[in-house]
């Protein structure tokens, strides 16, 4: 509540000091706002190419505040969206910096910008930054083109559930659980006692039958991948750039810049002007900008801290070492 007048008051001195000649709209309200950060050679370029991020843990929710760090489904539904609307654009840039999420969130948005494509006809090219595994990689897989930049991480095509067991510690502080439950599963997964065989069993299949979705949507996406690299990948290895070019995981080796032409060619314009949608306004207006305020700690903290947040088990297409 504190922090809240204090902002209130902050903003306040703003309208003061300036005569009420700031638009403070999108900063209230999370307005997106359409931001050049590459100009064309071109004076008057009808031509555009949206940057769209997918950076931190991908999750289904997004906090209090749009422009809360992490990814969430609606964030990119929205910038598709107004992609979508805007005339000028021929073509997205889906740069991605991320371990992976949750594998529904991270399912959906592939999904969303599959439908893009096939809604609008644009295309679509994948820049993966310094790390885009798991969930990361994905969500690159609904492009139409992949350029991995040099030093990037890829990989980890797999599904991981964490189970925390506390048993033994409630016994060591004298607590215990009681559960009422209406069928012998339906506790299945509990931090309270270990699984059974059973449940553990049910709990395999269940990452297997994700695990052969991520798989297929890997062979679907990735025609031209031998059978041996694709089962070489299924074990959740990860890989720097230039091993993911040979395995055929992307189509290029290179930088931001370079994804960026490779949408400016496969939508048969010779020049365009590059934008981004963020909230409020920035001080950076070029292409590594970012689209809201930087995430504190790593993408691994923020994925940690994500997971902690869950009020139960869940399936996650997650690079998470040590987790």
């Amino acid at each position: 509540m504190e922090k809240r007048w204090i902002m209130a008051v902050v903003l306040g001195v703003l309208v003061l000091a300036t005569g009420g000649c700031i638009n403070l709209r999108p900063l209230l309200v999370g307005e997106m706002r359409t931001v050049t950060v590459r100009e064309s050679p071109r004076r008057l370029e009808p031509n555009r190419v949206a940057l769209i991020d997918v950076s931190g843990f991908i999750g289904s929710g997004g906090g209090l505040l749009p422009f809360a760090a992490g990814t969430p489904v609606a964030d990119v539904r929205e910038k598709l969206e107004r992609a979508a609307a805007d005339r000028r654009v021929r073509a997205i840039v889906v740069r991605i910096e991320s371990p992976g999420g949750e594998v529904t969130a991270s399912d959906t948005v592939y999904r969303e910008i599959v439908r893009f494509k096939e809604e609008t006809g644009k295309p679509v090219v994948a820049a993966l930054q310094g790390t885009a595994a798991s969930g990361g990689y994905y969500v690159a897989l609904s492009a139409d083109h992949i350029v991995a930049t040099p030093t990037s991480v890829t990989g980890s095509v797999g599904v991981i559930i964490r189970l925390l067991n506390v048993e033994a510690l409630f016994g060591k502080i004298g607590l215990d659980s009681q559960v009422v439950k209406s069928g012998e599963k339906k506790d299945m997964a509990s931090p309270t006692r270990p699984p059974t065989d059973e449940e553990m069993a049910i709990l395999q299949g269940v990452t297997d039958q994700m695990f052969a979705r991520f798989v297929e949507i890997v062979r679907r996406n990735r025609p031209d991948m031998t059978s041996e690299a694709l089962e070489l990948i299924s074990d959740g290895r990860i890989m720097m750039a230039a091993e993911a070019l040979e395995l055929g995981m992307v189509d290029e080796v290179g930088y931001l810049d370079e994804a960026i032409d490779a949408s400016i060619r496969l939508a048969g314009v010779e020049h365009a002007e590059v934008v981004l949608y963020r909230p409020f306004p920035h001080y950076n207006t070029n292409i590594y900008a970012s689209a809201g305020p930087a995430a504190e700690g790593t993408l691994l903290e923020e994925g940690i801290r994500a997971l902690l947040r869950q009020e139960g088990p869940a399936f996650l297409y997650l690079w998470a070492p040590g987790l």
